[in-house]
């Protein structure tokens, strides 16, 4: 379905001046395919499928479908605008751009477990290192920019607003998005394995990780209560997959034997066989979920049911949050937010969050006690049966 253009014939090995223009279906239907317009971004992210399908197995056709589309995107698909070496449909977005240079710096350094190297990675290093210097020229504060100072994309580089017809409210032209800063990661990793450099990419993958954590101030909390959860404890986790009704080896399990030993099997099941509304062959994928719901669920959980102020709202389930309160001793401790009530009469947000407990160990000091304090114990008594508890501080 691939079509090319006139212009000096593809040589194996040799770039030519005037590479063949290429263009990939970009709408599939019942009714066929179209081609509609050419974007920069579409055939660059064929290429990266085409490089990496030939580095692992040599593929011939995903290599010379990847050189065509290089060729043709750096030889007659660049803009020229704000200094060259950068691509546009419309406007120059930085997810068009991140894919661009990822399929050139993809070709030029590779990746580690590759079997083949691709044979013009000469040219495509030049074409990635030229647009790595002019991503970083066009950085700033101010447009034209496609990176701000703190080389984060934006969404575009022109100072205009993606959505016209509703400025300044969809998106503005001082934002950038999630999707160009996942893409432009793919570019900082290139950029990294080329130039030794990892500080980028380093920046950019903190910002999406570190970023996220909300923090509540202890001036930000009305209120705050604390407790153990004991319910629910996971101690066994079945997974059952693929033809598991017909084939009963389609199962994984995860098991925190000592748990099962104190309180027998307290068991837990996902159903990714076939007929469920999400399904799993892989053998590989099936128990990794088994050990990761255990891990979530096998230890009691520390349950803090917060009450602050509208600020709370912006919170989605799911997010971190850290949390500080002089009385309870926390000091922006993490919790994972799972229930929220926003009351906008009272106008106050009520959050509650849980964490595995971690059990502080308890300290043994040379010094005169009273009745209310805690003793660590340094030897076991045979006749105590719990004496696996007394080793904490509760």
């Amino acid at each position: 379905m691939a079509k090319f253009g006139t212009g000096a014939r593809y040589g194996t090995g040799v770039v030519y001046s005037g590479a063949p223009q290429v263009a990939l279906p970009v709408w599939f239907s019942d009714y066929g395919f179209k081609y509609g317009g050419y974007d920069p971004g579409a055939m660059a992210a064929a290429a990266i499928g085409l490089i990496y399908i030939y580095l692992r197995n040599g593929n011939a056709t995903a290599l010379t479908l990847a050189r065509k589309i290089l060729d043709d995107l750096r030889i007659n698909r660049m803009s020229y605008e704000f200094g060259g070496f950068v691509y546009k449909s419309d406007y120059h977005y930085a997810w068009l751009n991140a894919l661009v240079a990822h399929a050139f710096g993809l070709a030029a350094t590779g990746r580690s477990g590759q079997v083949f190297s691709f044979p013009d990675a000469a040219n495509a290093d030049i074409q990635f290192g030229a647009m790595m210097s002019r991503f970083f020229a066009l950085s700033g504060d101010s447009k034209p920019n496609l990176l701000n100072a703190d080389t984060i994309p934006f969404t575009i580089i022109e100072d205009a607003d993606v959505w016209e017809y509703v400025p300044h409210y969809l998106m503005l032209r001082q934002l950038g998005s999630m999707e160009g800063l996942t893409l432009m990661l793919y570019a900082a990793l290139d950029y990294a394995k080329q130039s030794g450099s990892w500080v980028w990419f380093d920046k950019m993958l903190k910002f999406v990780l570190l970023e996220n954590l909300a923090i509540l101030a202890a001036s930000s909390v009305k209120s705050i209560t604390t407790s153990y959860e004991l319910r629910d404890l996971k101690n066994l986790v079945r997974v059952r997959y693929g033809d598991y009704d017909r084939d009963n080896s389609k199962y994984a399990e995860a098991k925190d034997q000592a748990l099962i030993d104190e309180l027998g099997e307290l068991p837990g099941d996902i159903d990714l066989k076939y007929g469920s509304p999400v399904i799993t062959e892989d053998p590989q994928l099936a128990a990794t979920l088994a050990e990761r719901k255990l891990a979530r669920l096998s230890p009691p959980r520390e349950i803090a049911d917060l009450e602050t102020w509208l600020e709370g709202a912006r919170l989605e389930l799911g997010d971190p949050v850290a949390v500080s309160s002089d009385f309870h001793g926390f000091d922006q401790e993490e919790f994972t937010l799972f229930a929220k009530n926003l009351s906008l009469d009272q106008r106050r947000v009520k959050l509650r969050l849980w964490r595995p407990i971690a059990y502080p160990a308890a300290w043994a000091v040379d010094d005169t006690g009273t009745a209310y304090d805690s003793y660590a114990i340094d030897l076991a008594g045979e006749g105590d049966p719990n004496w696996c508890y007394r080793a904490y501080v509760y």
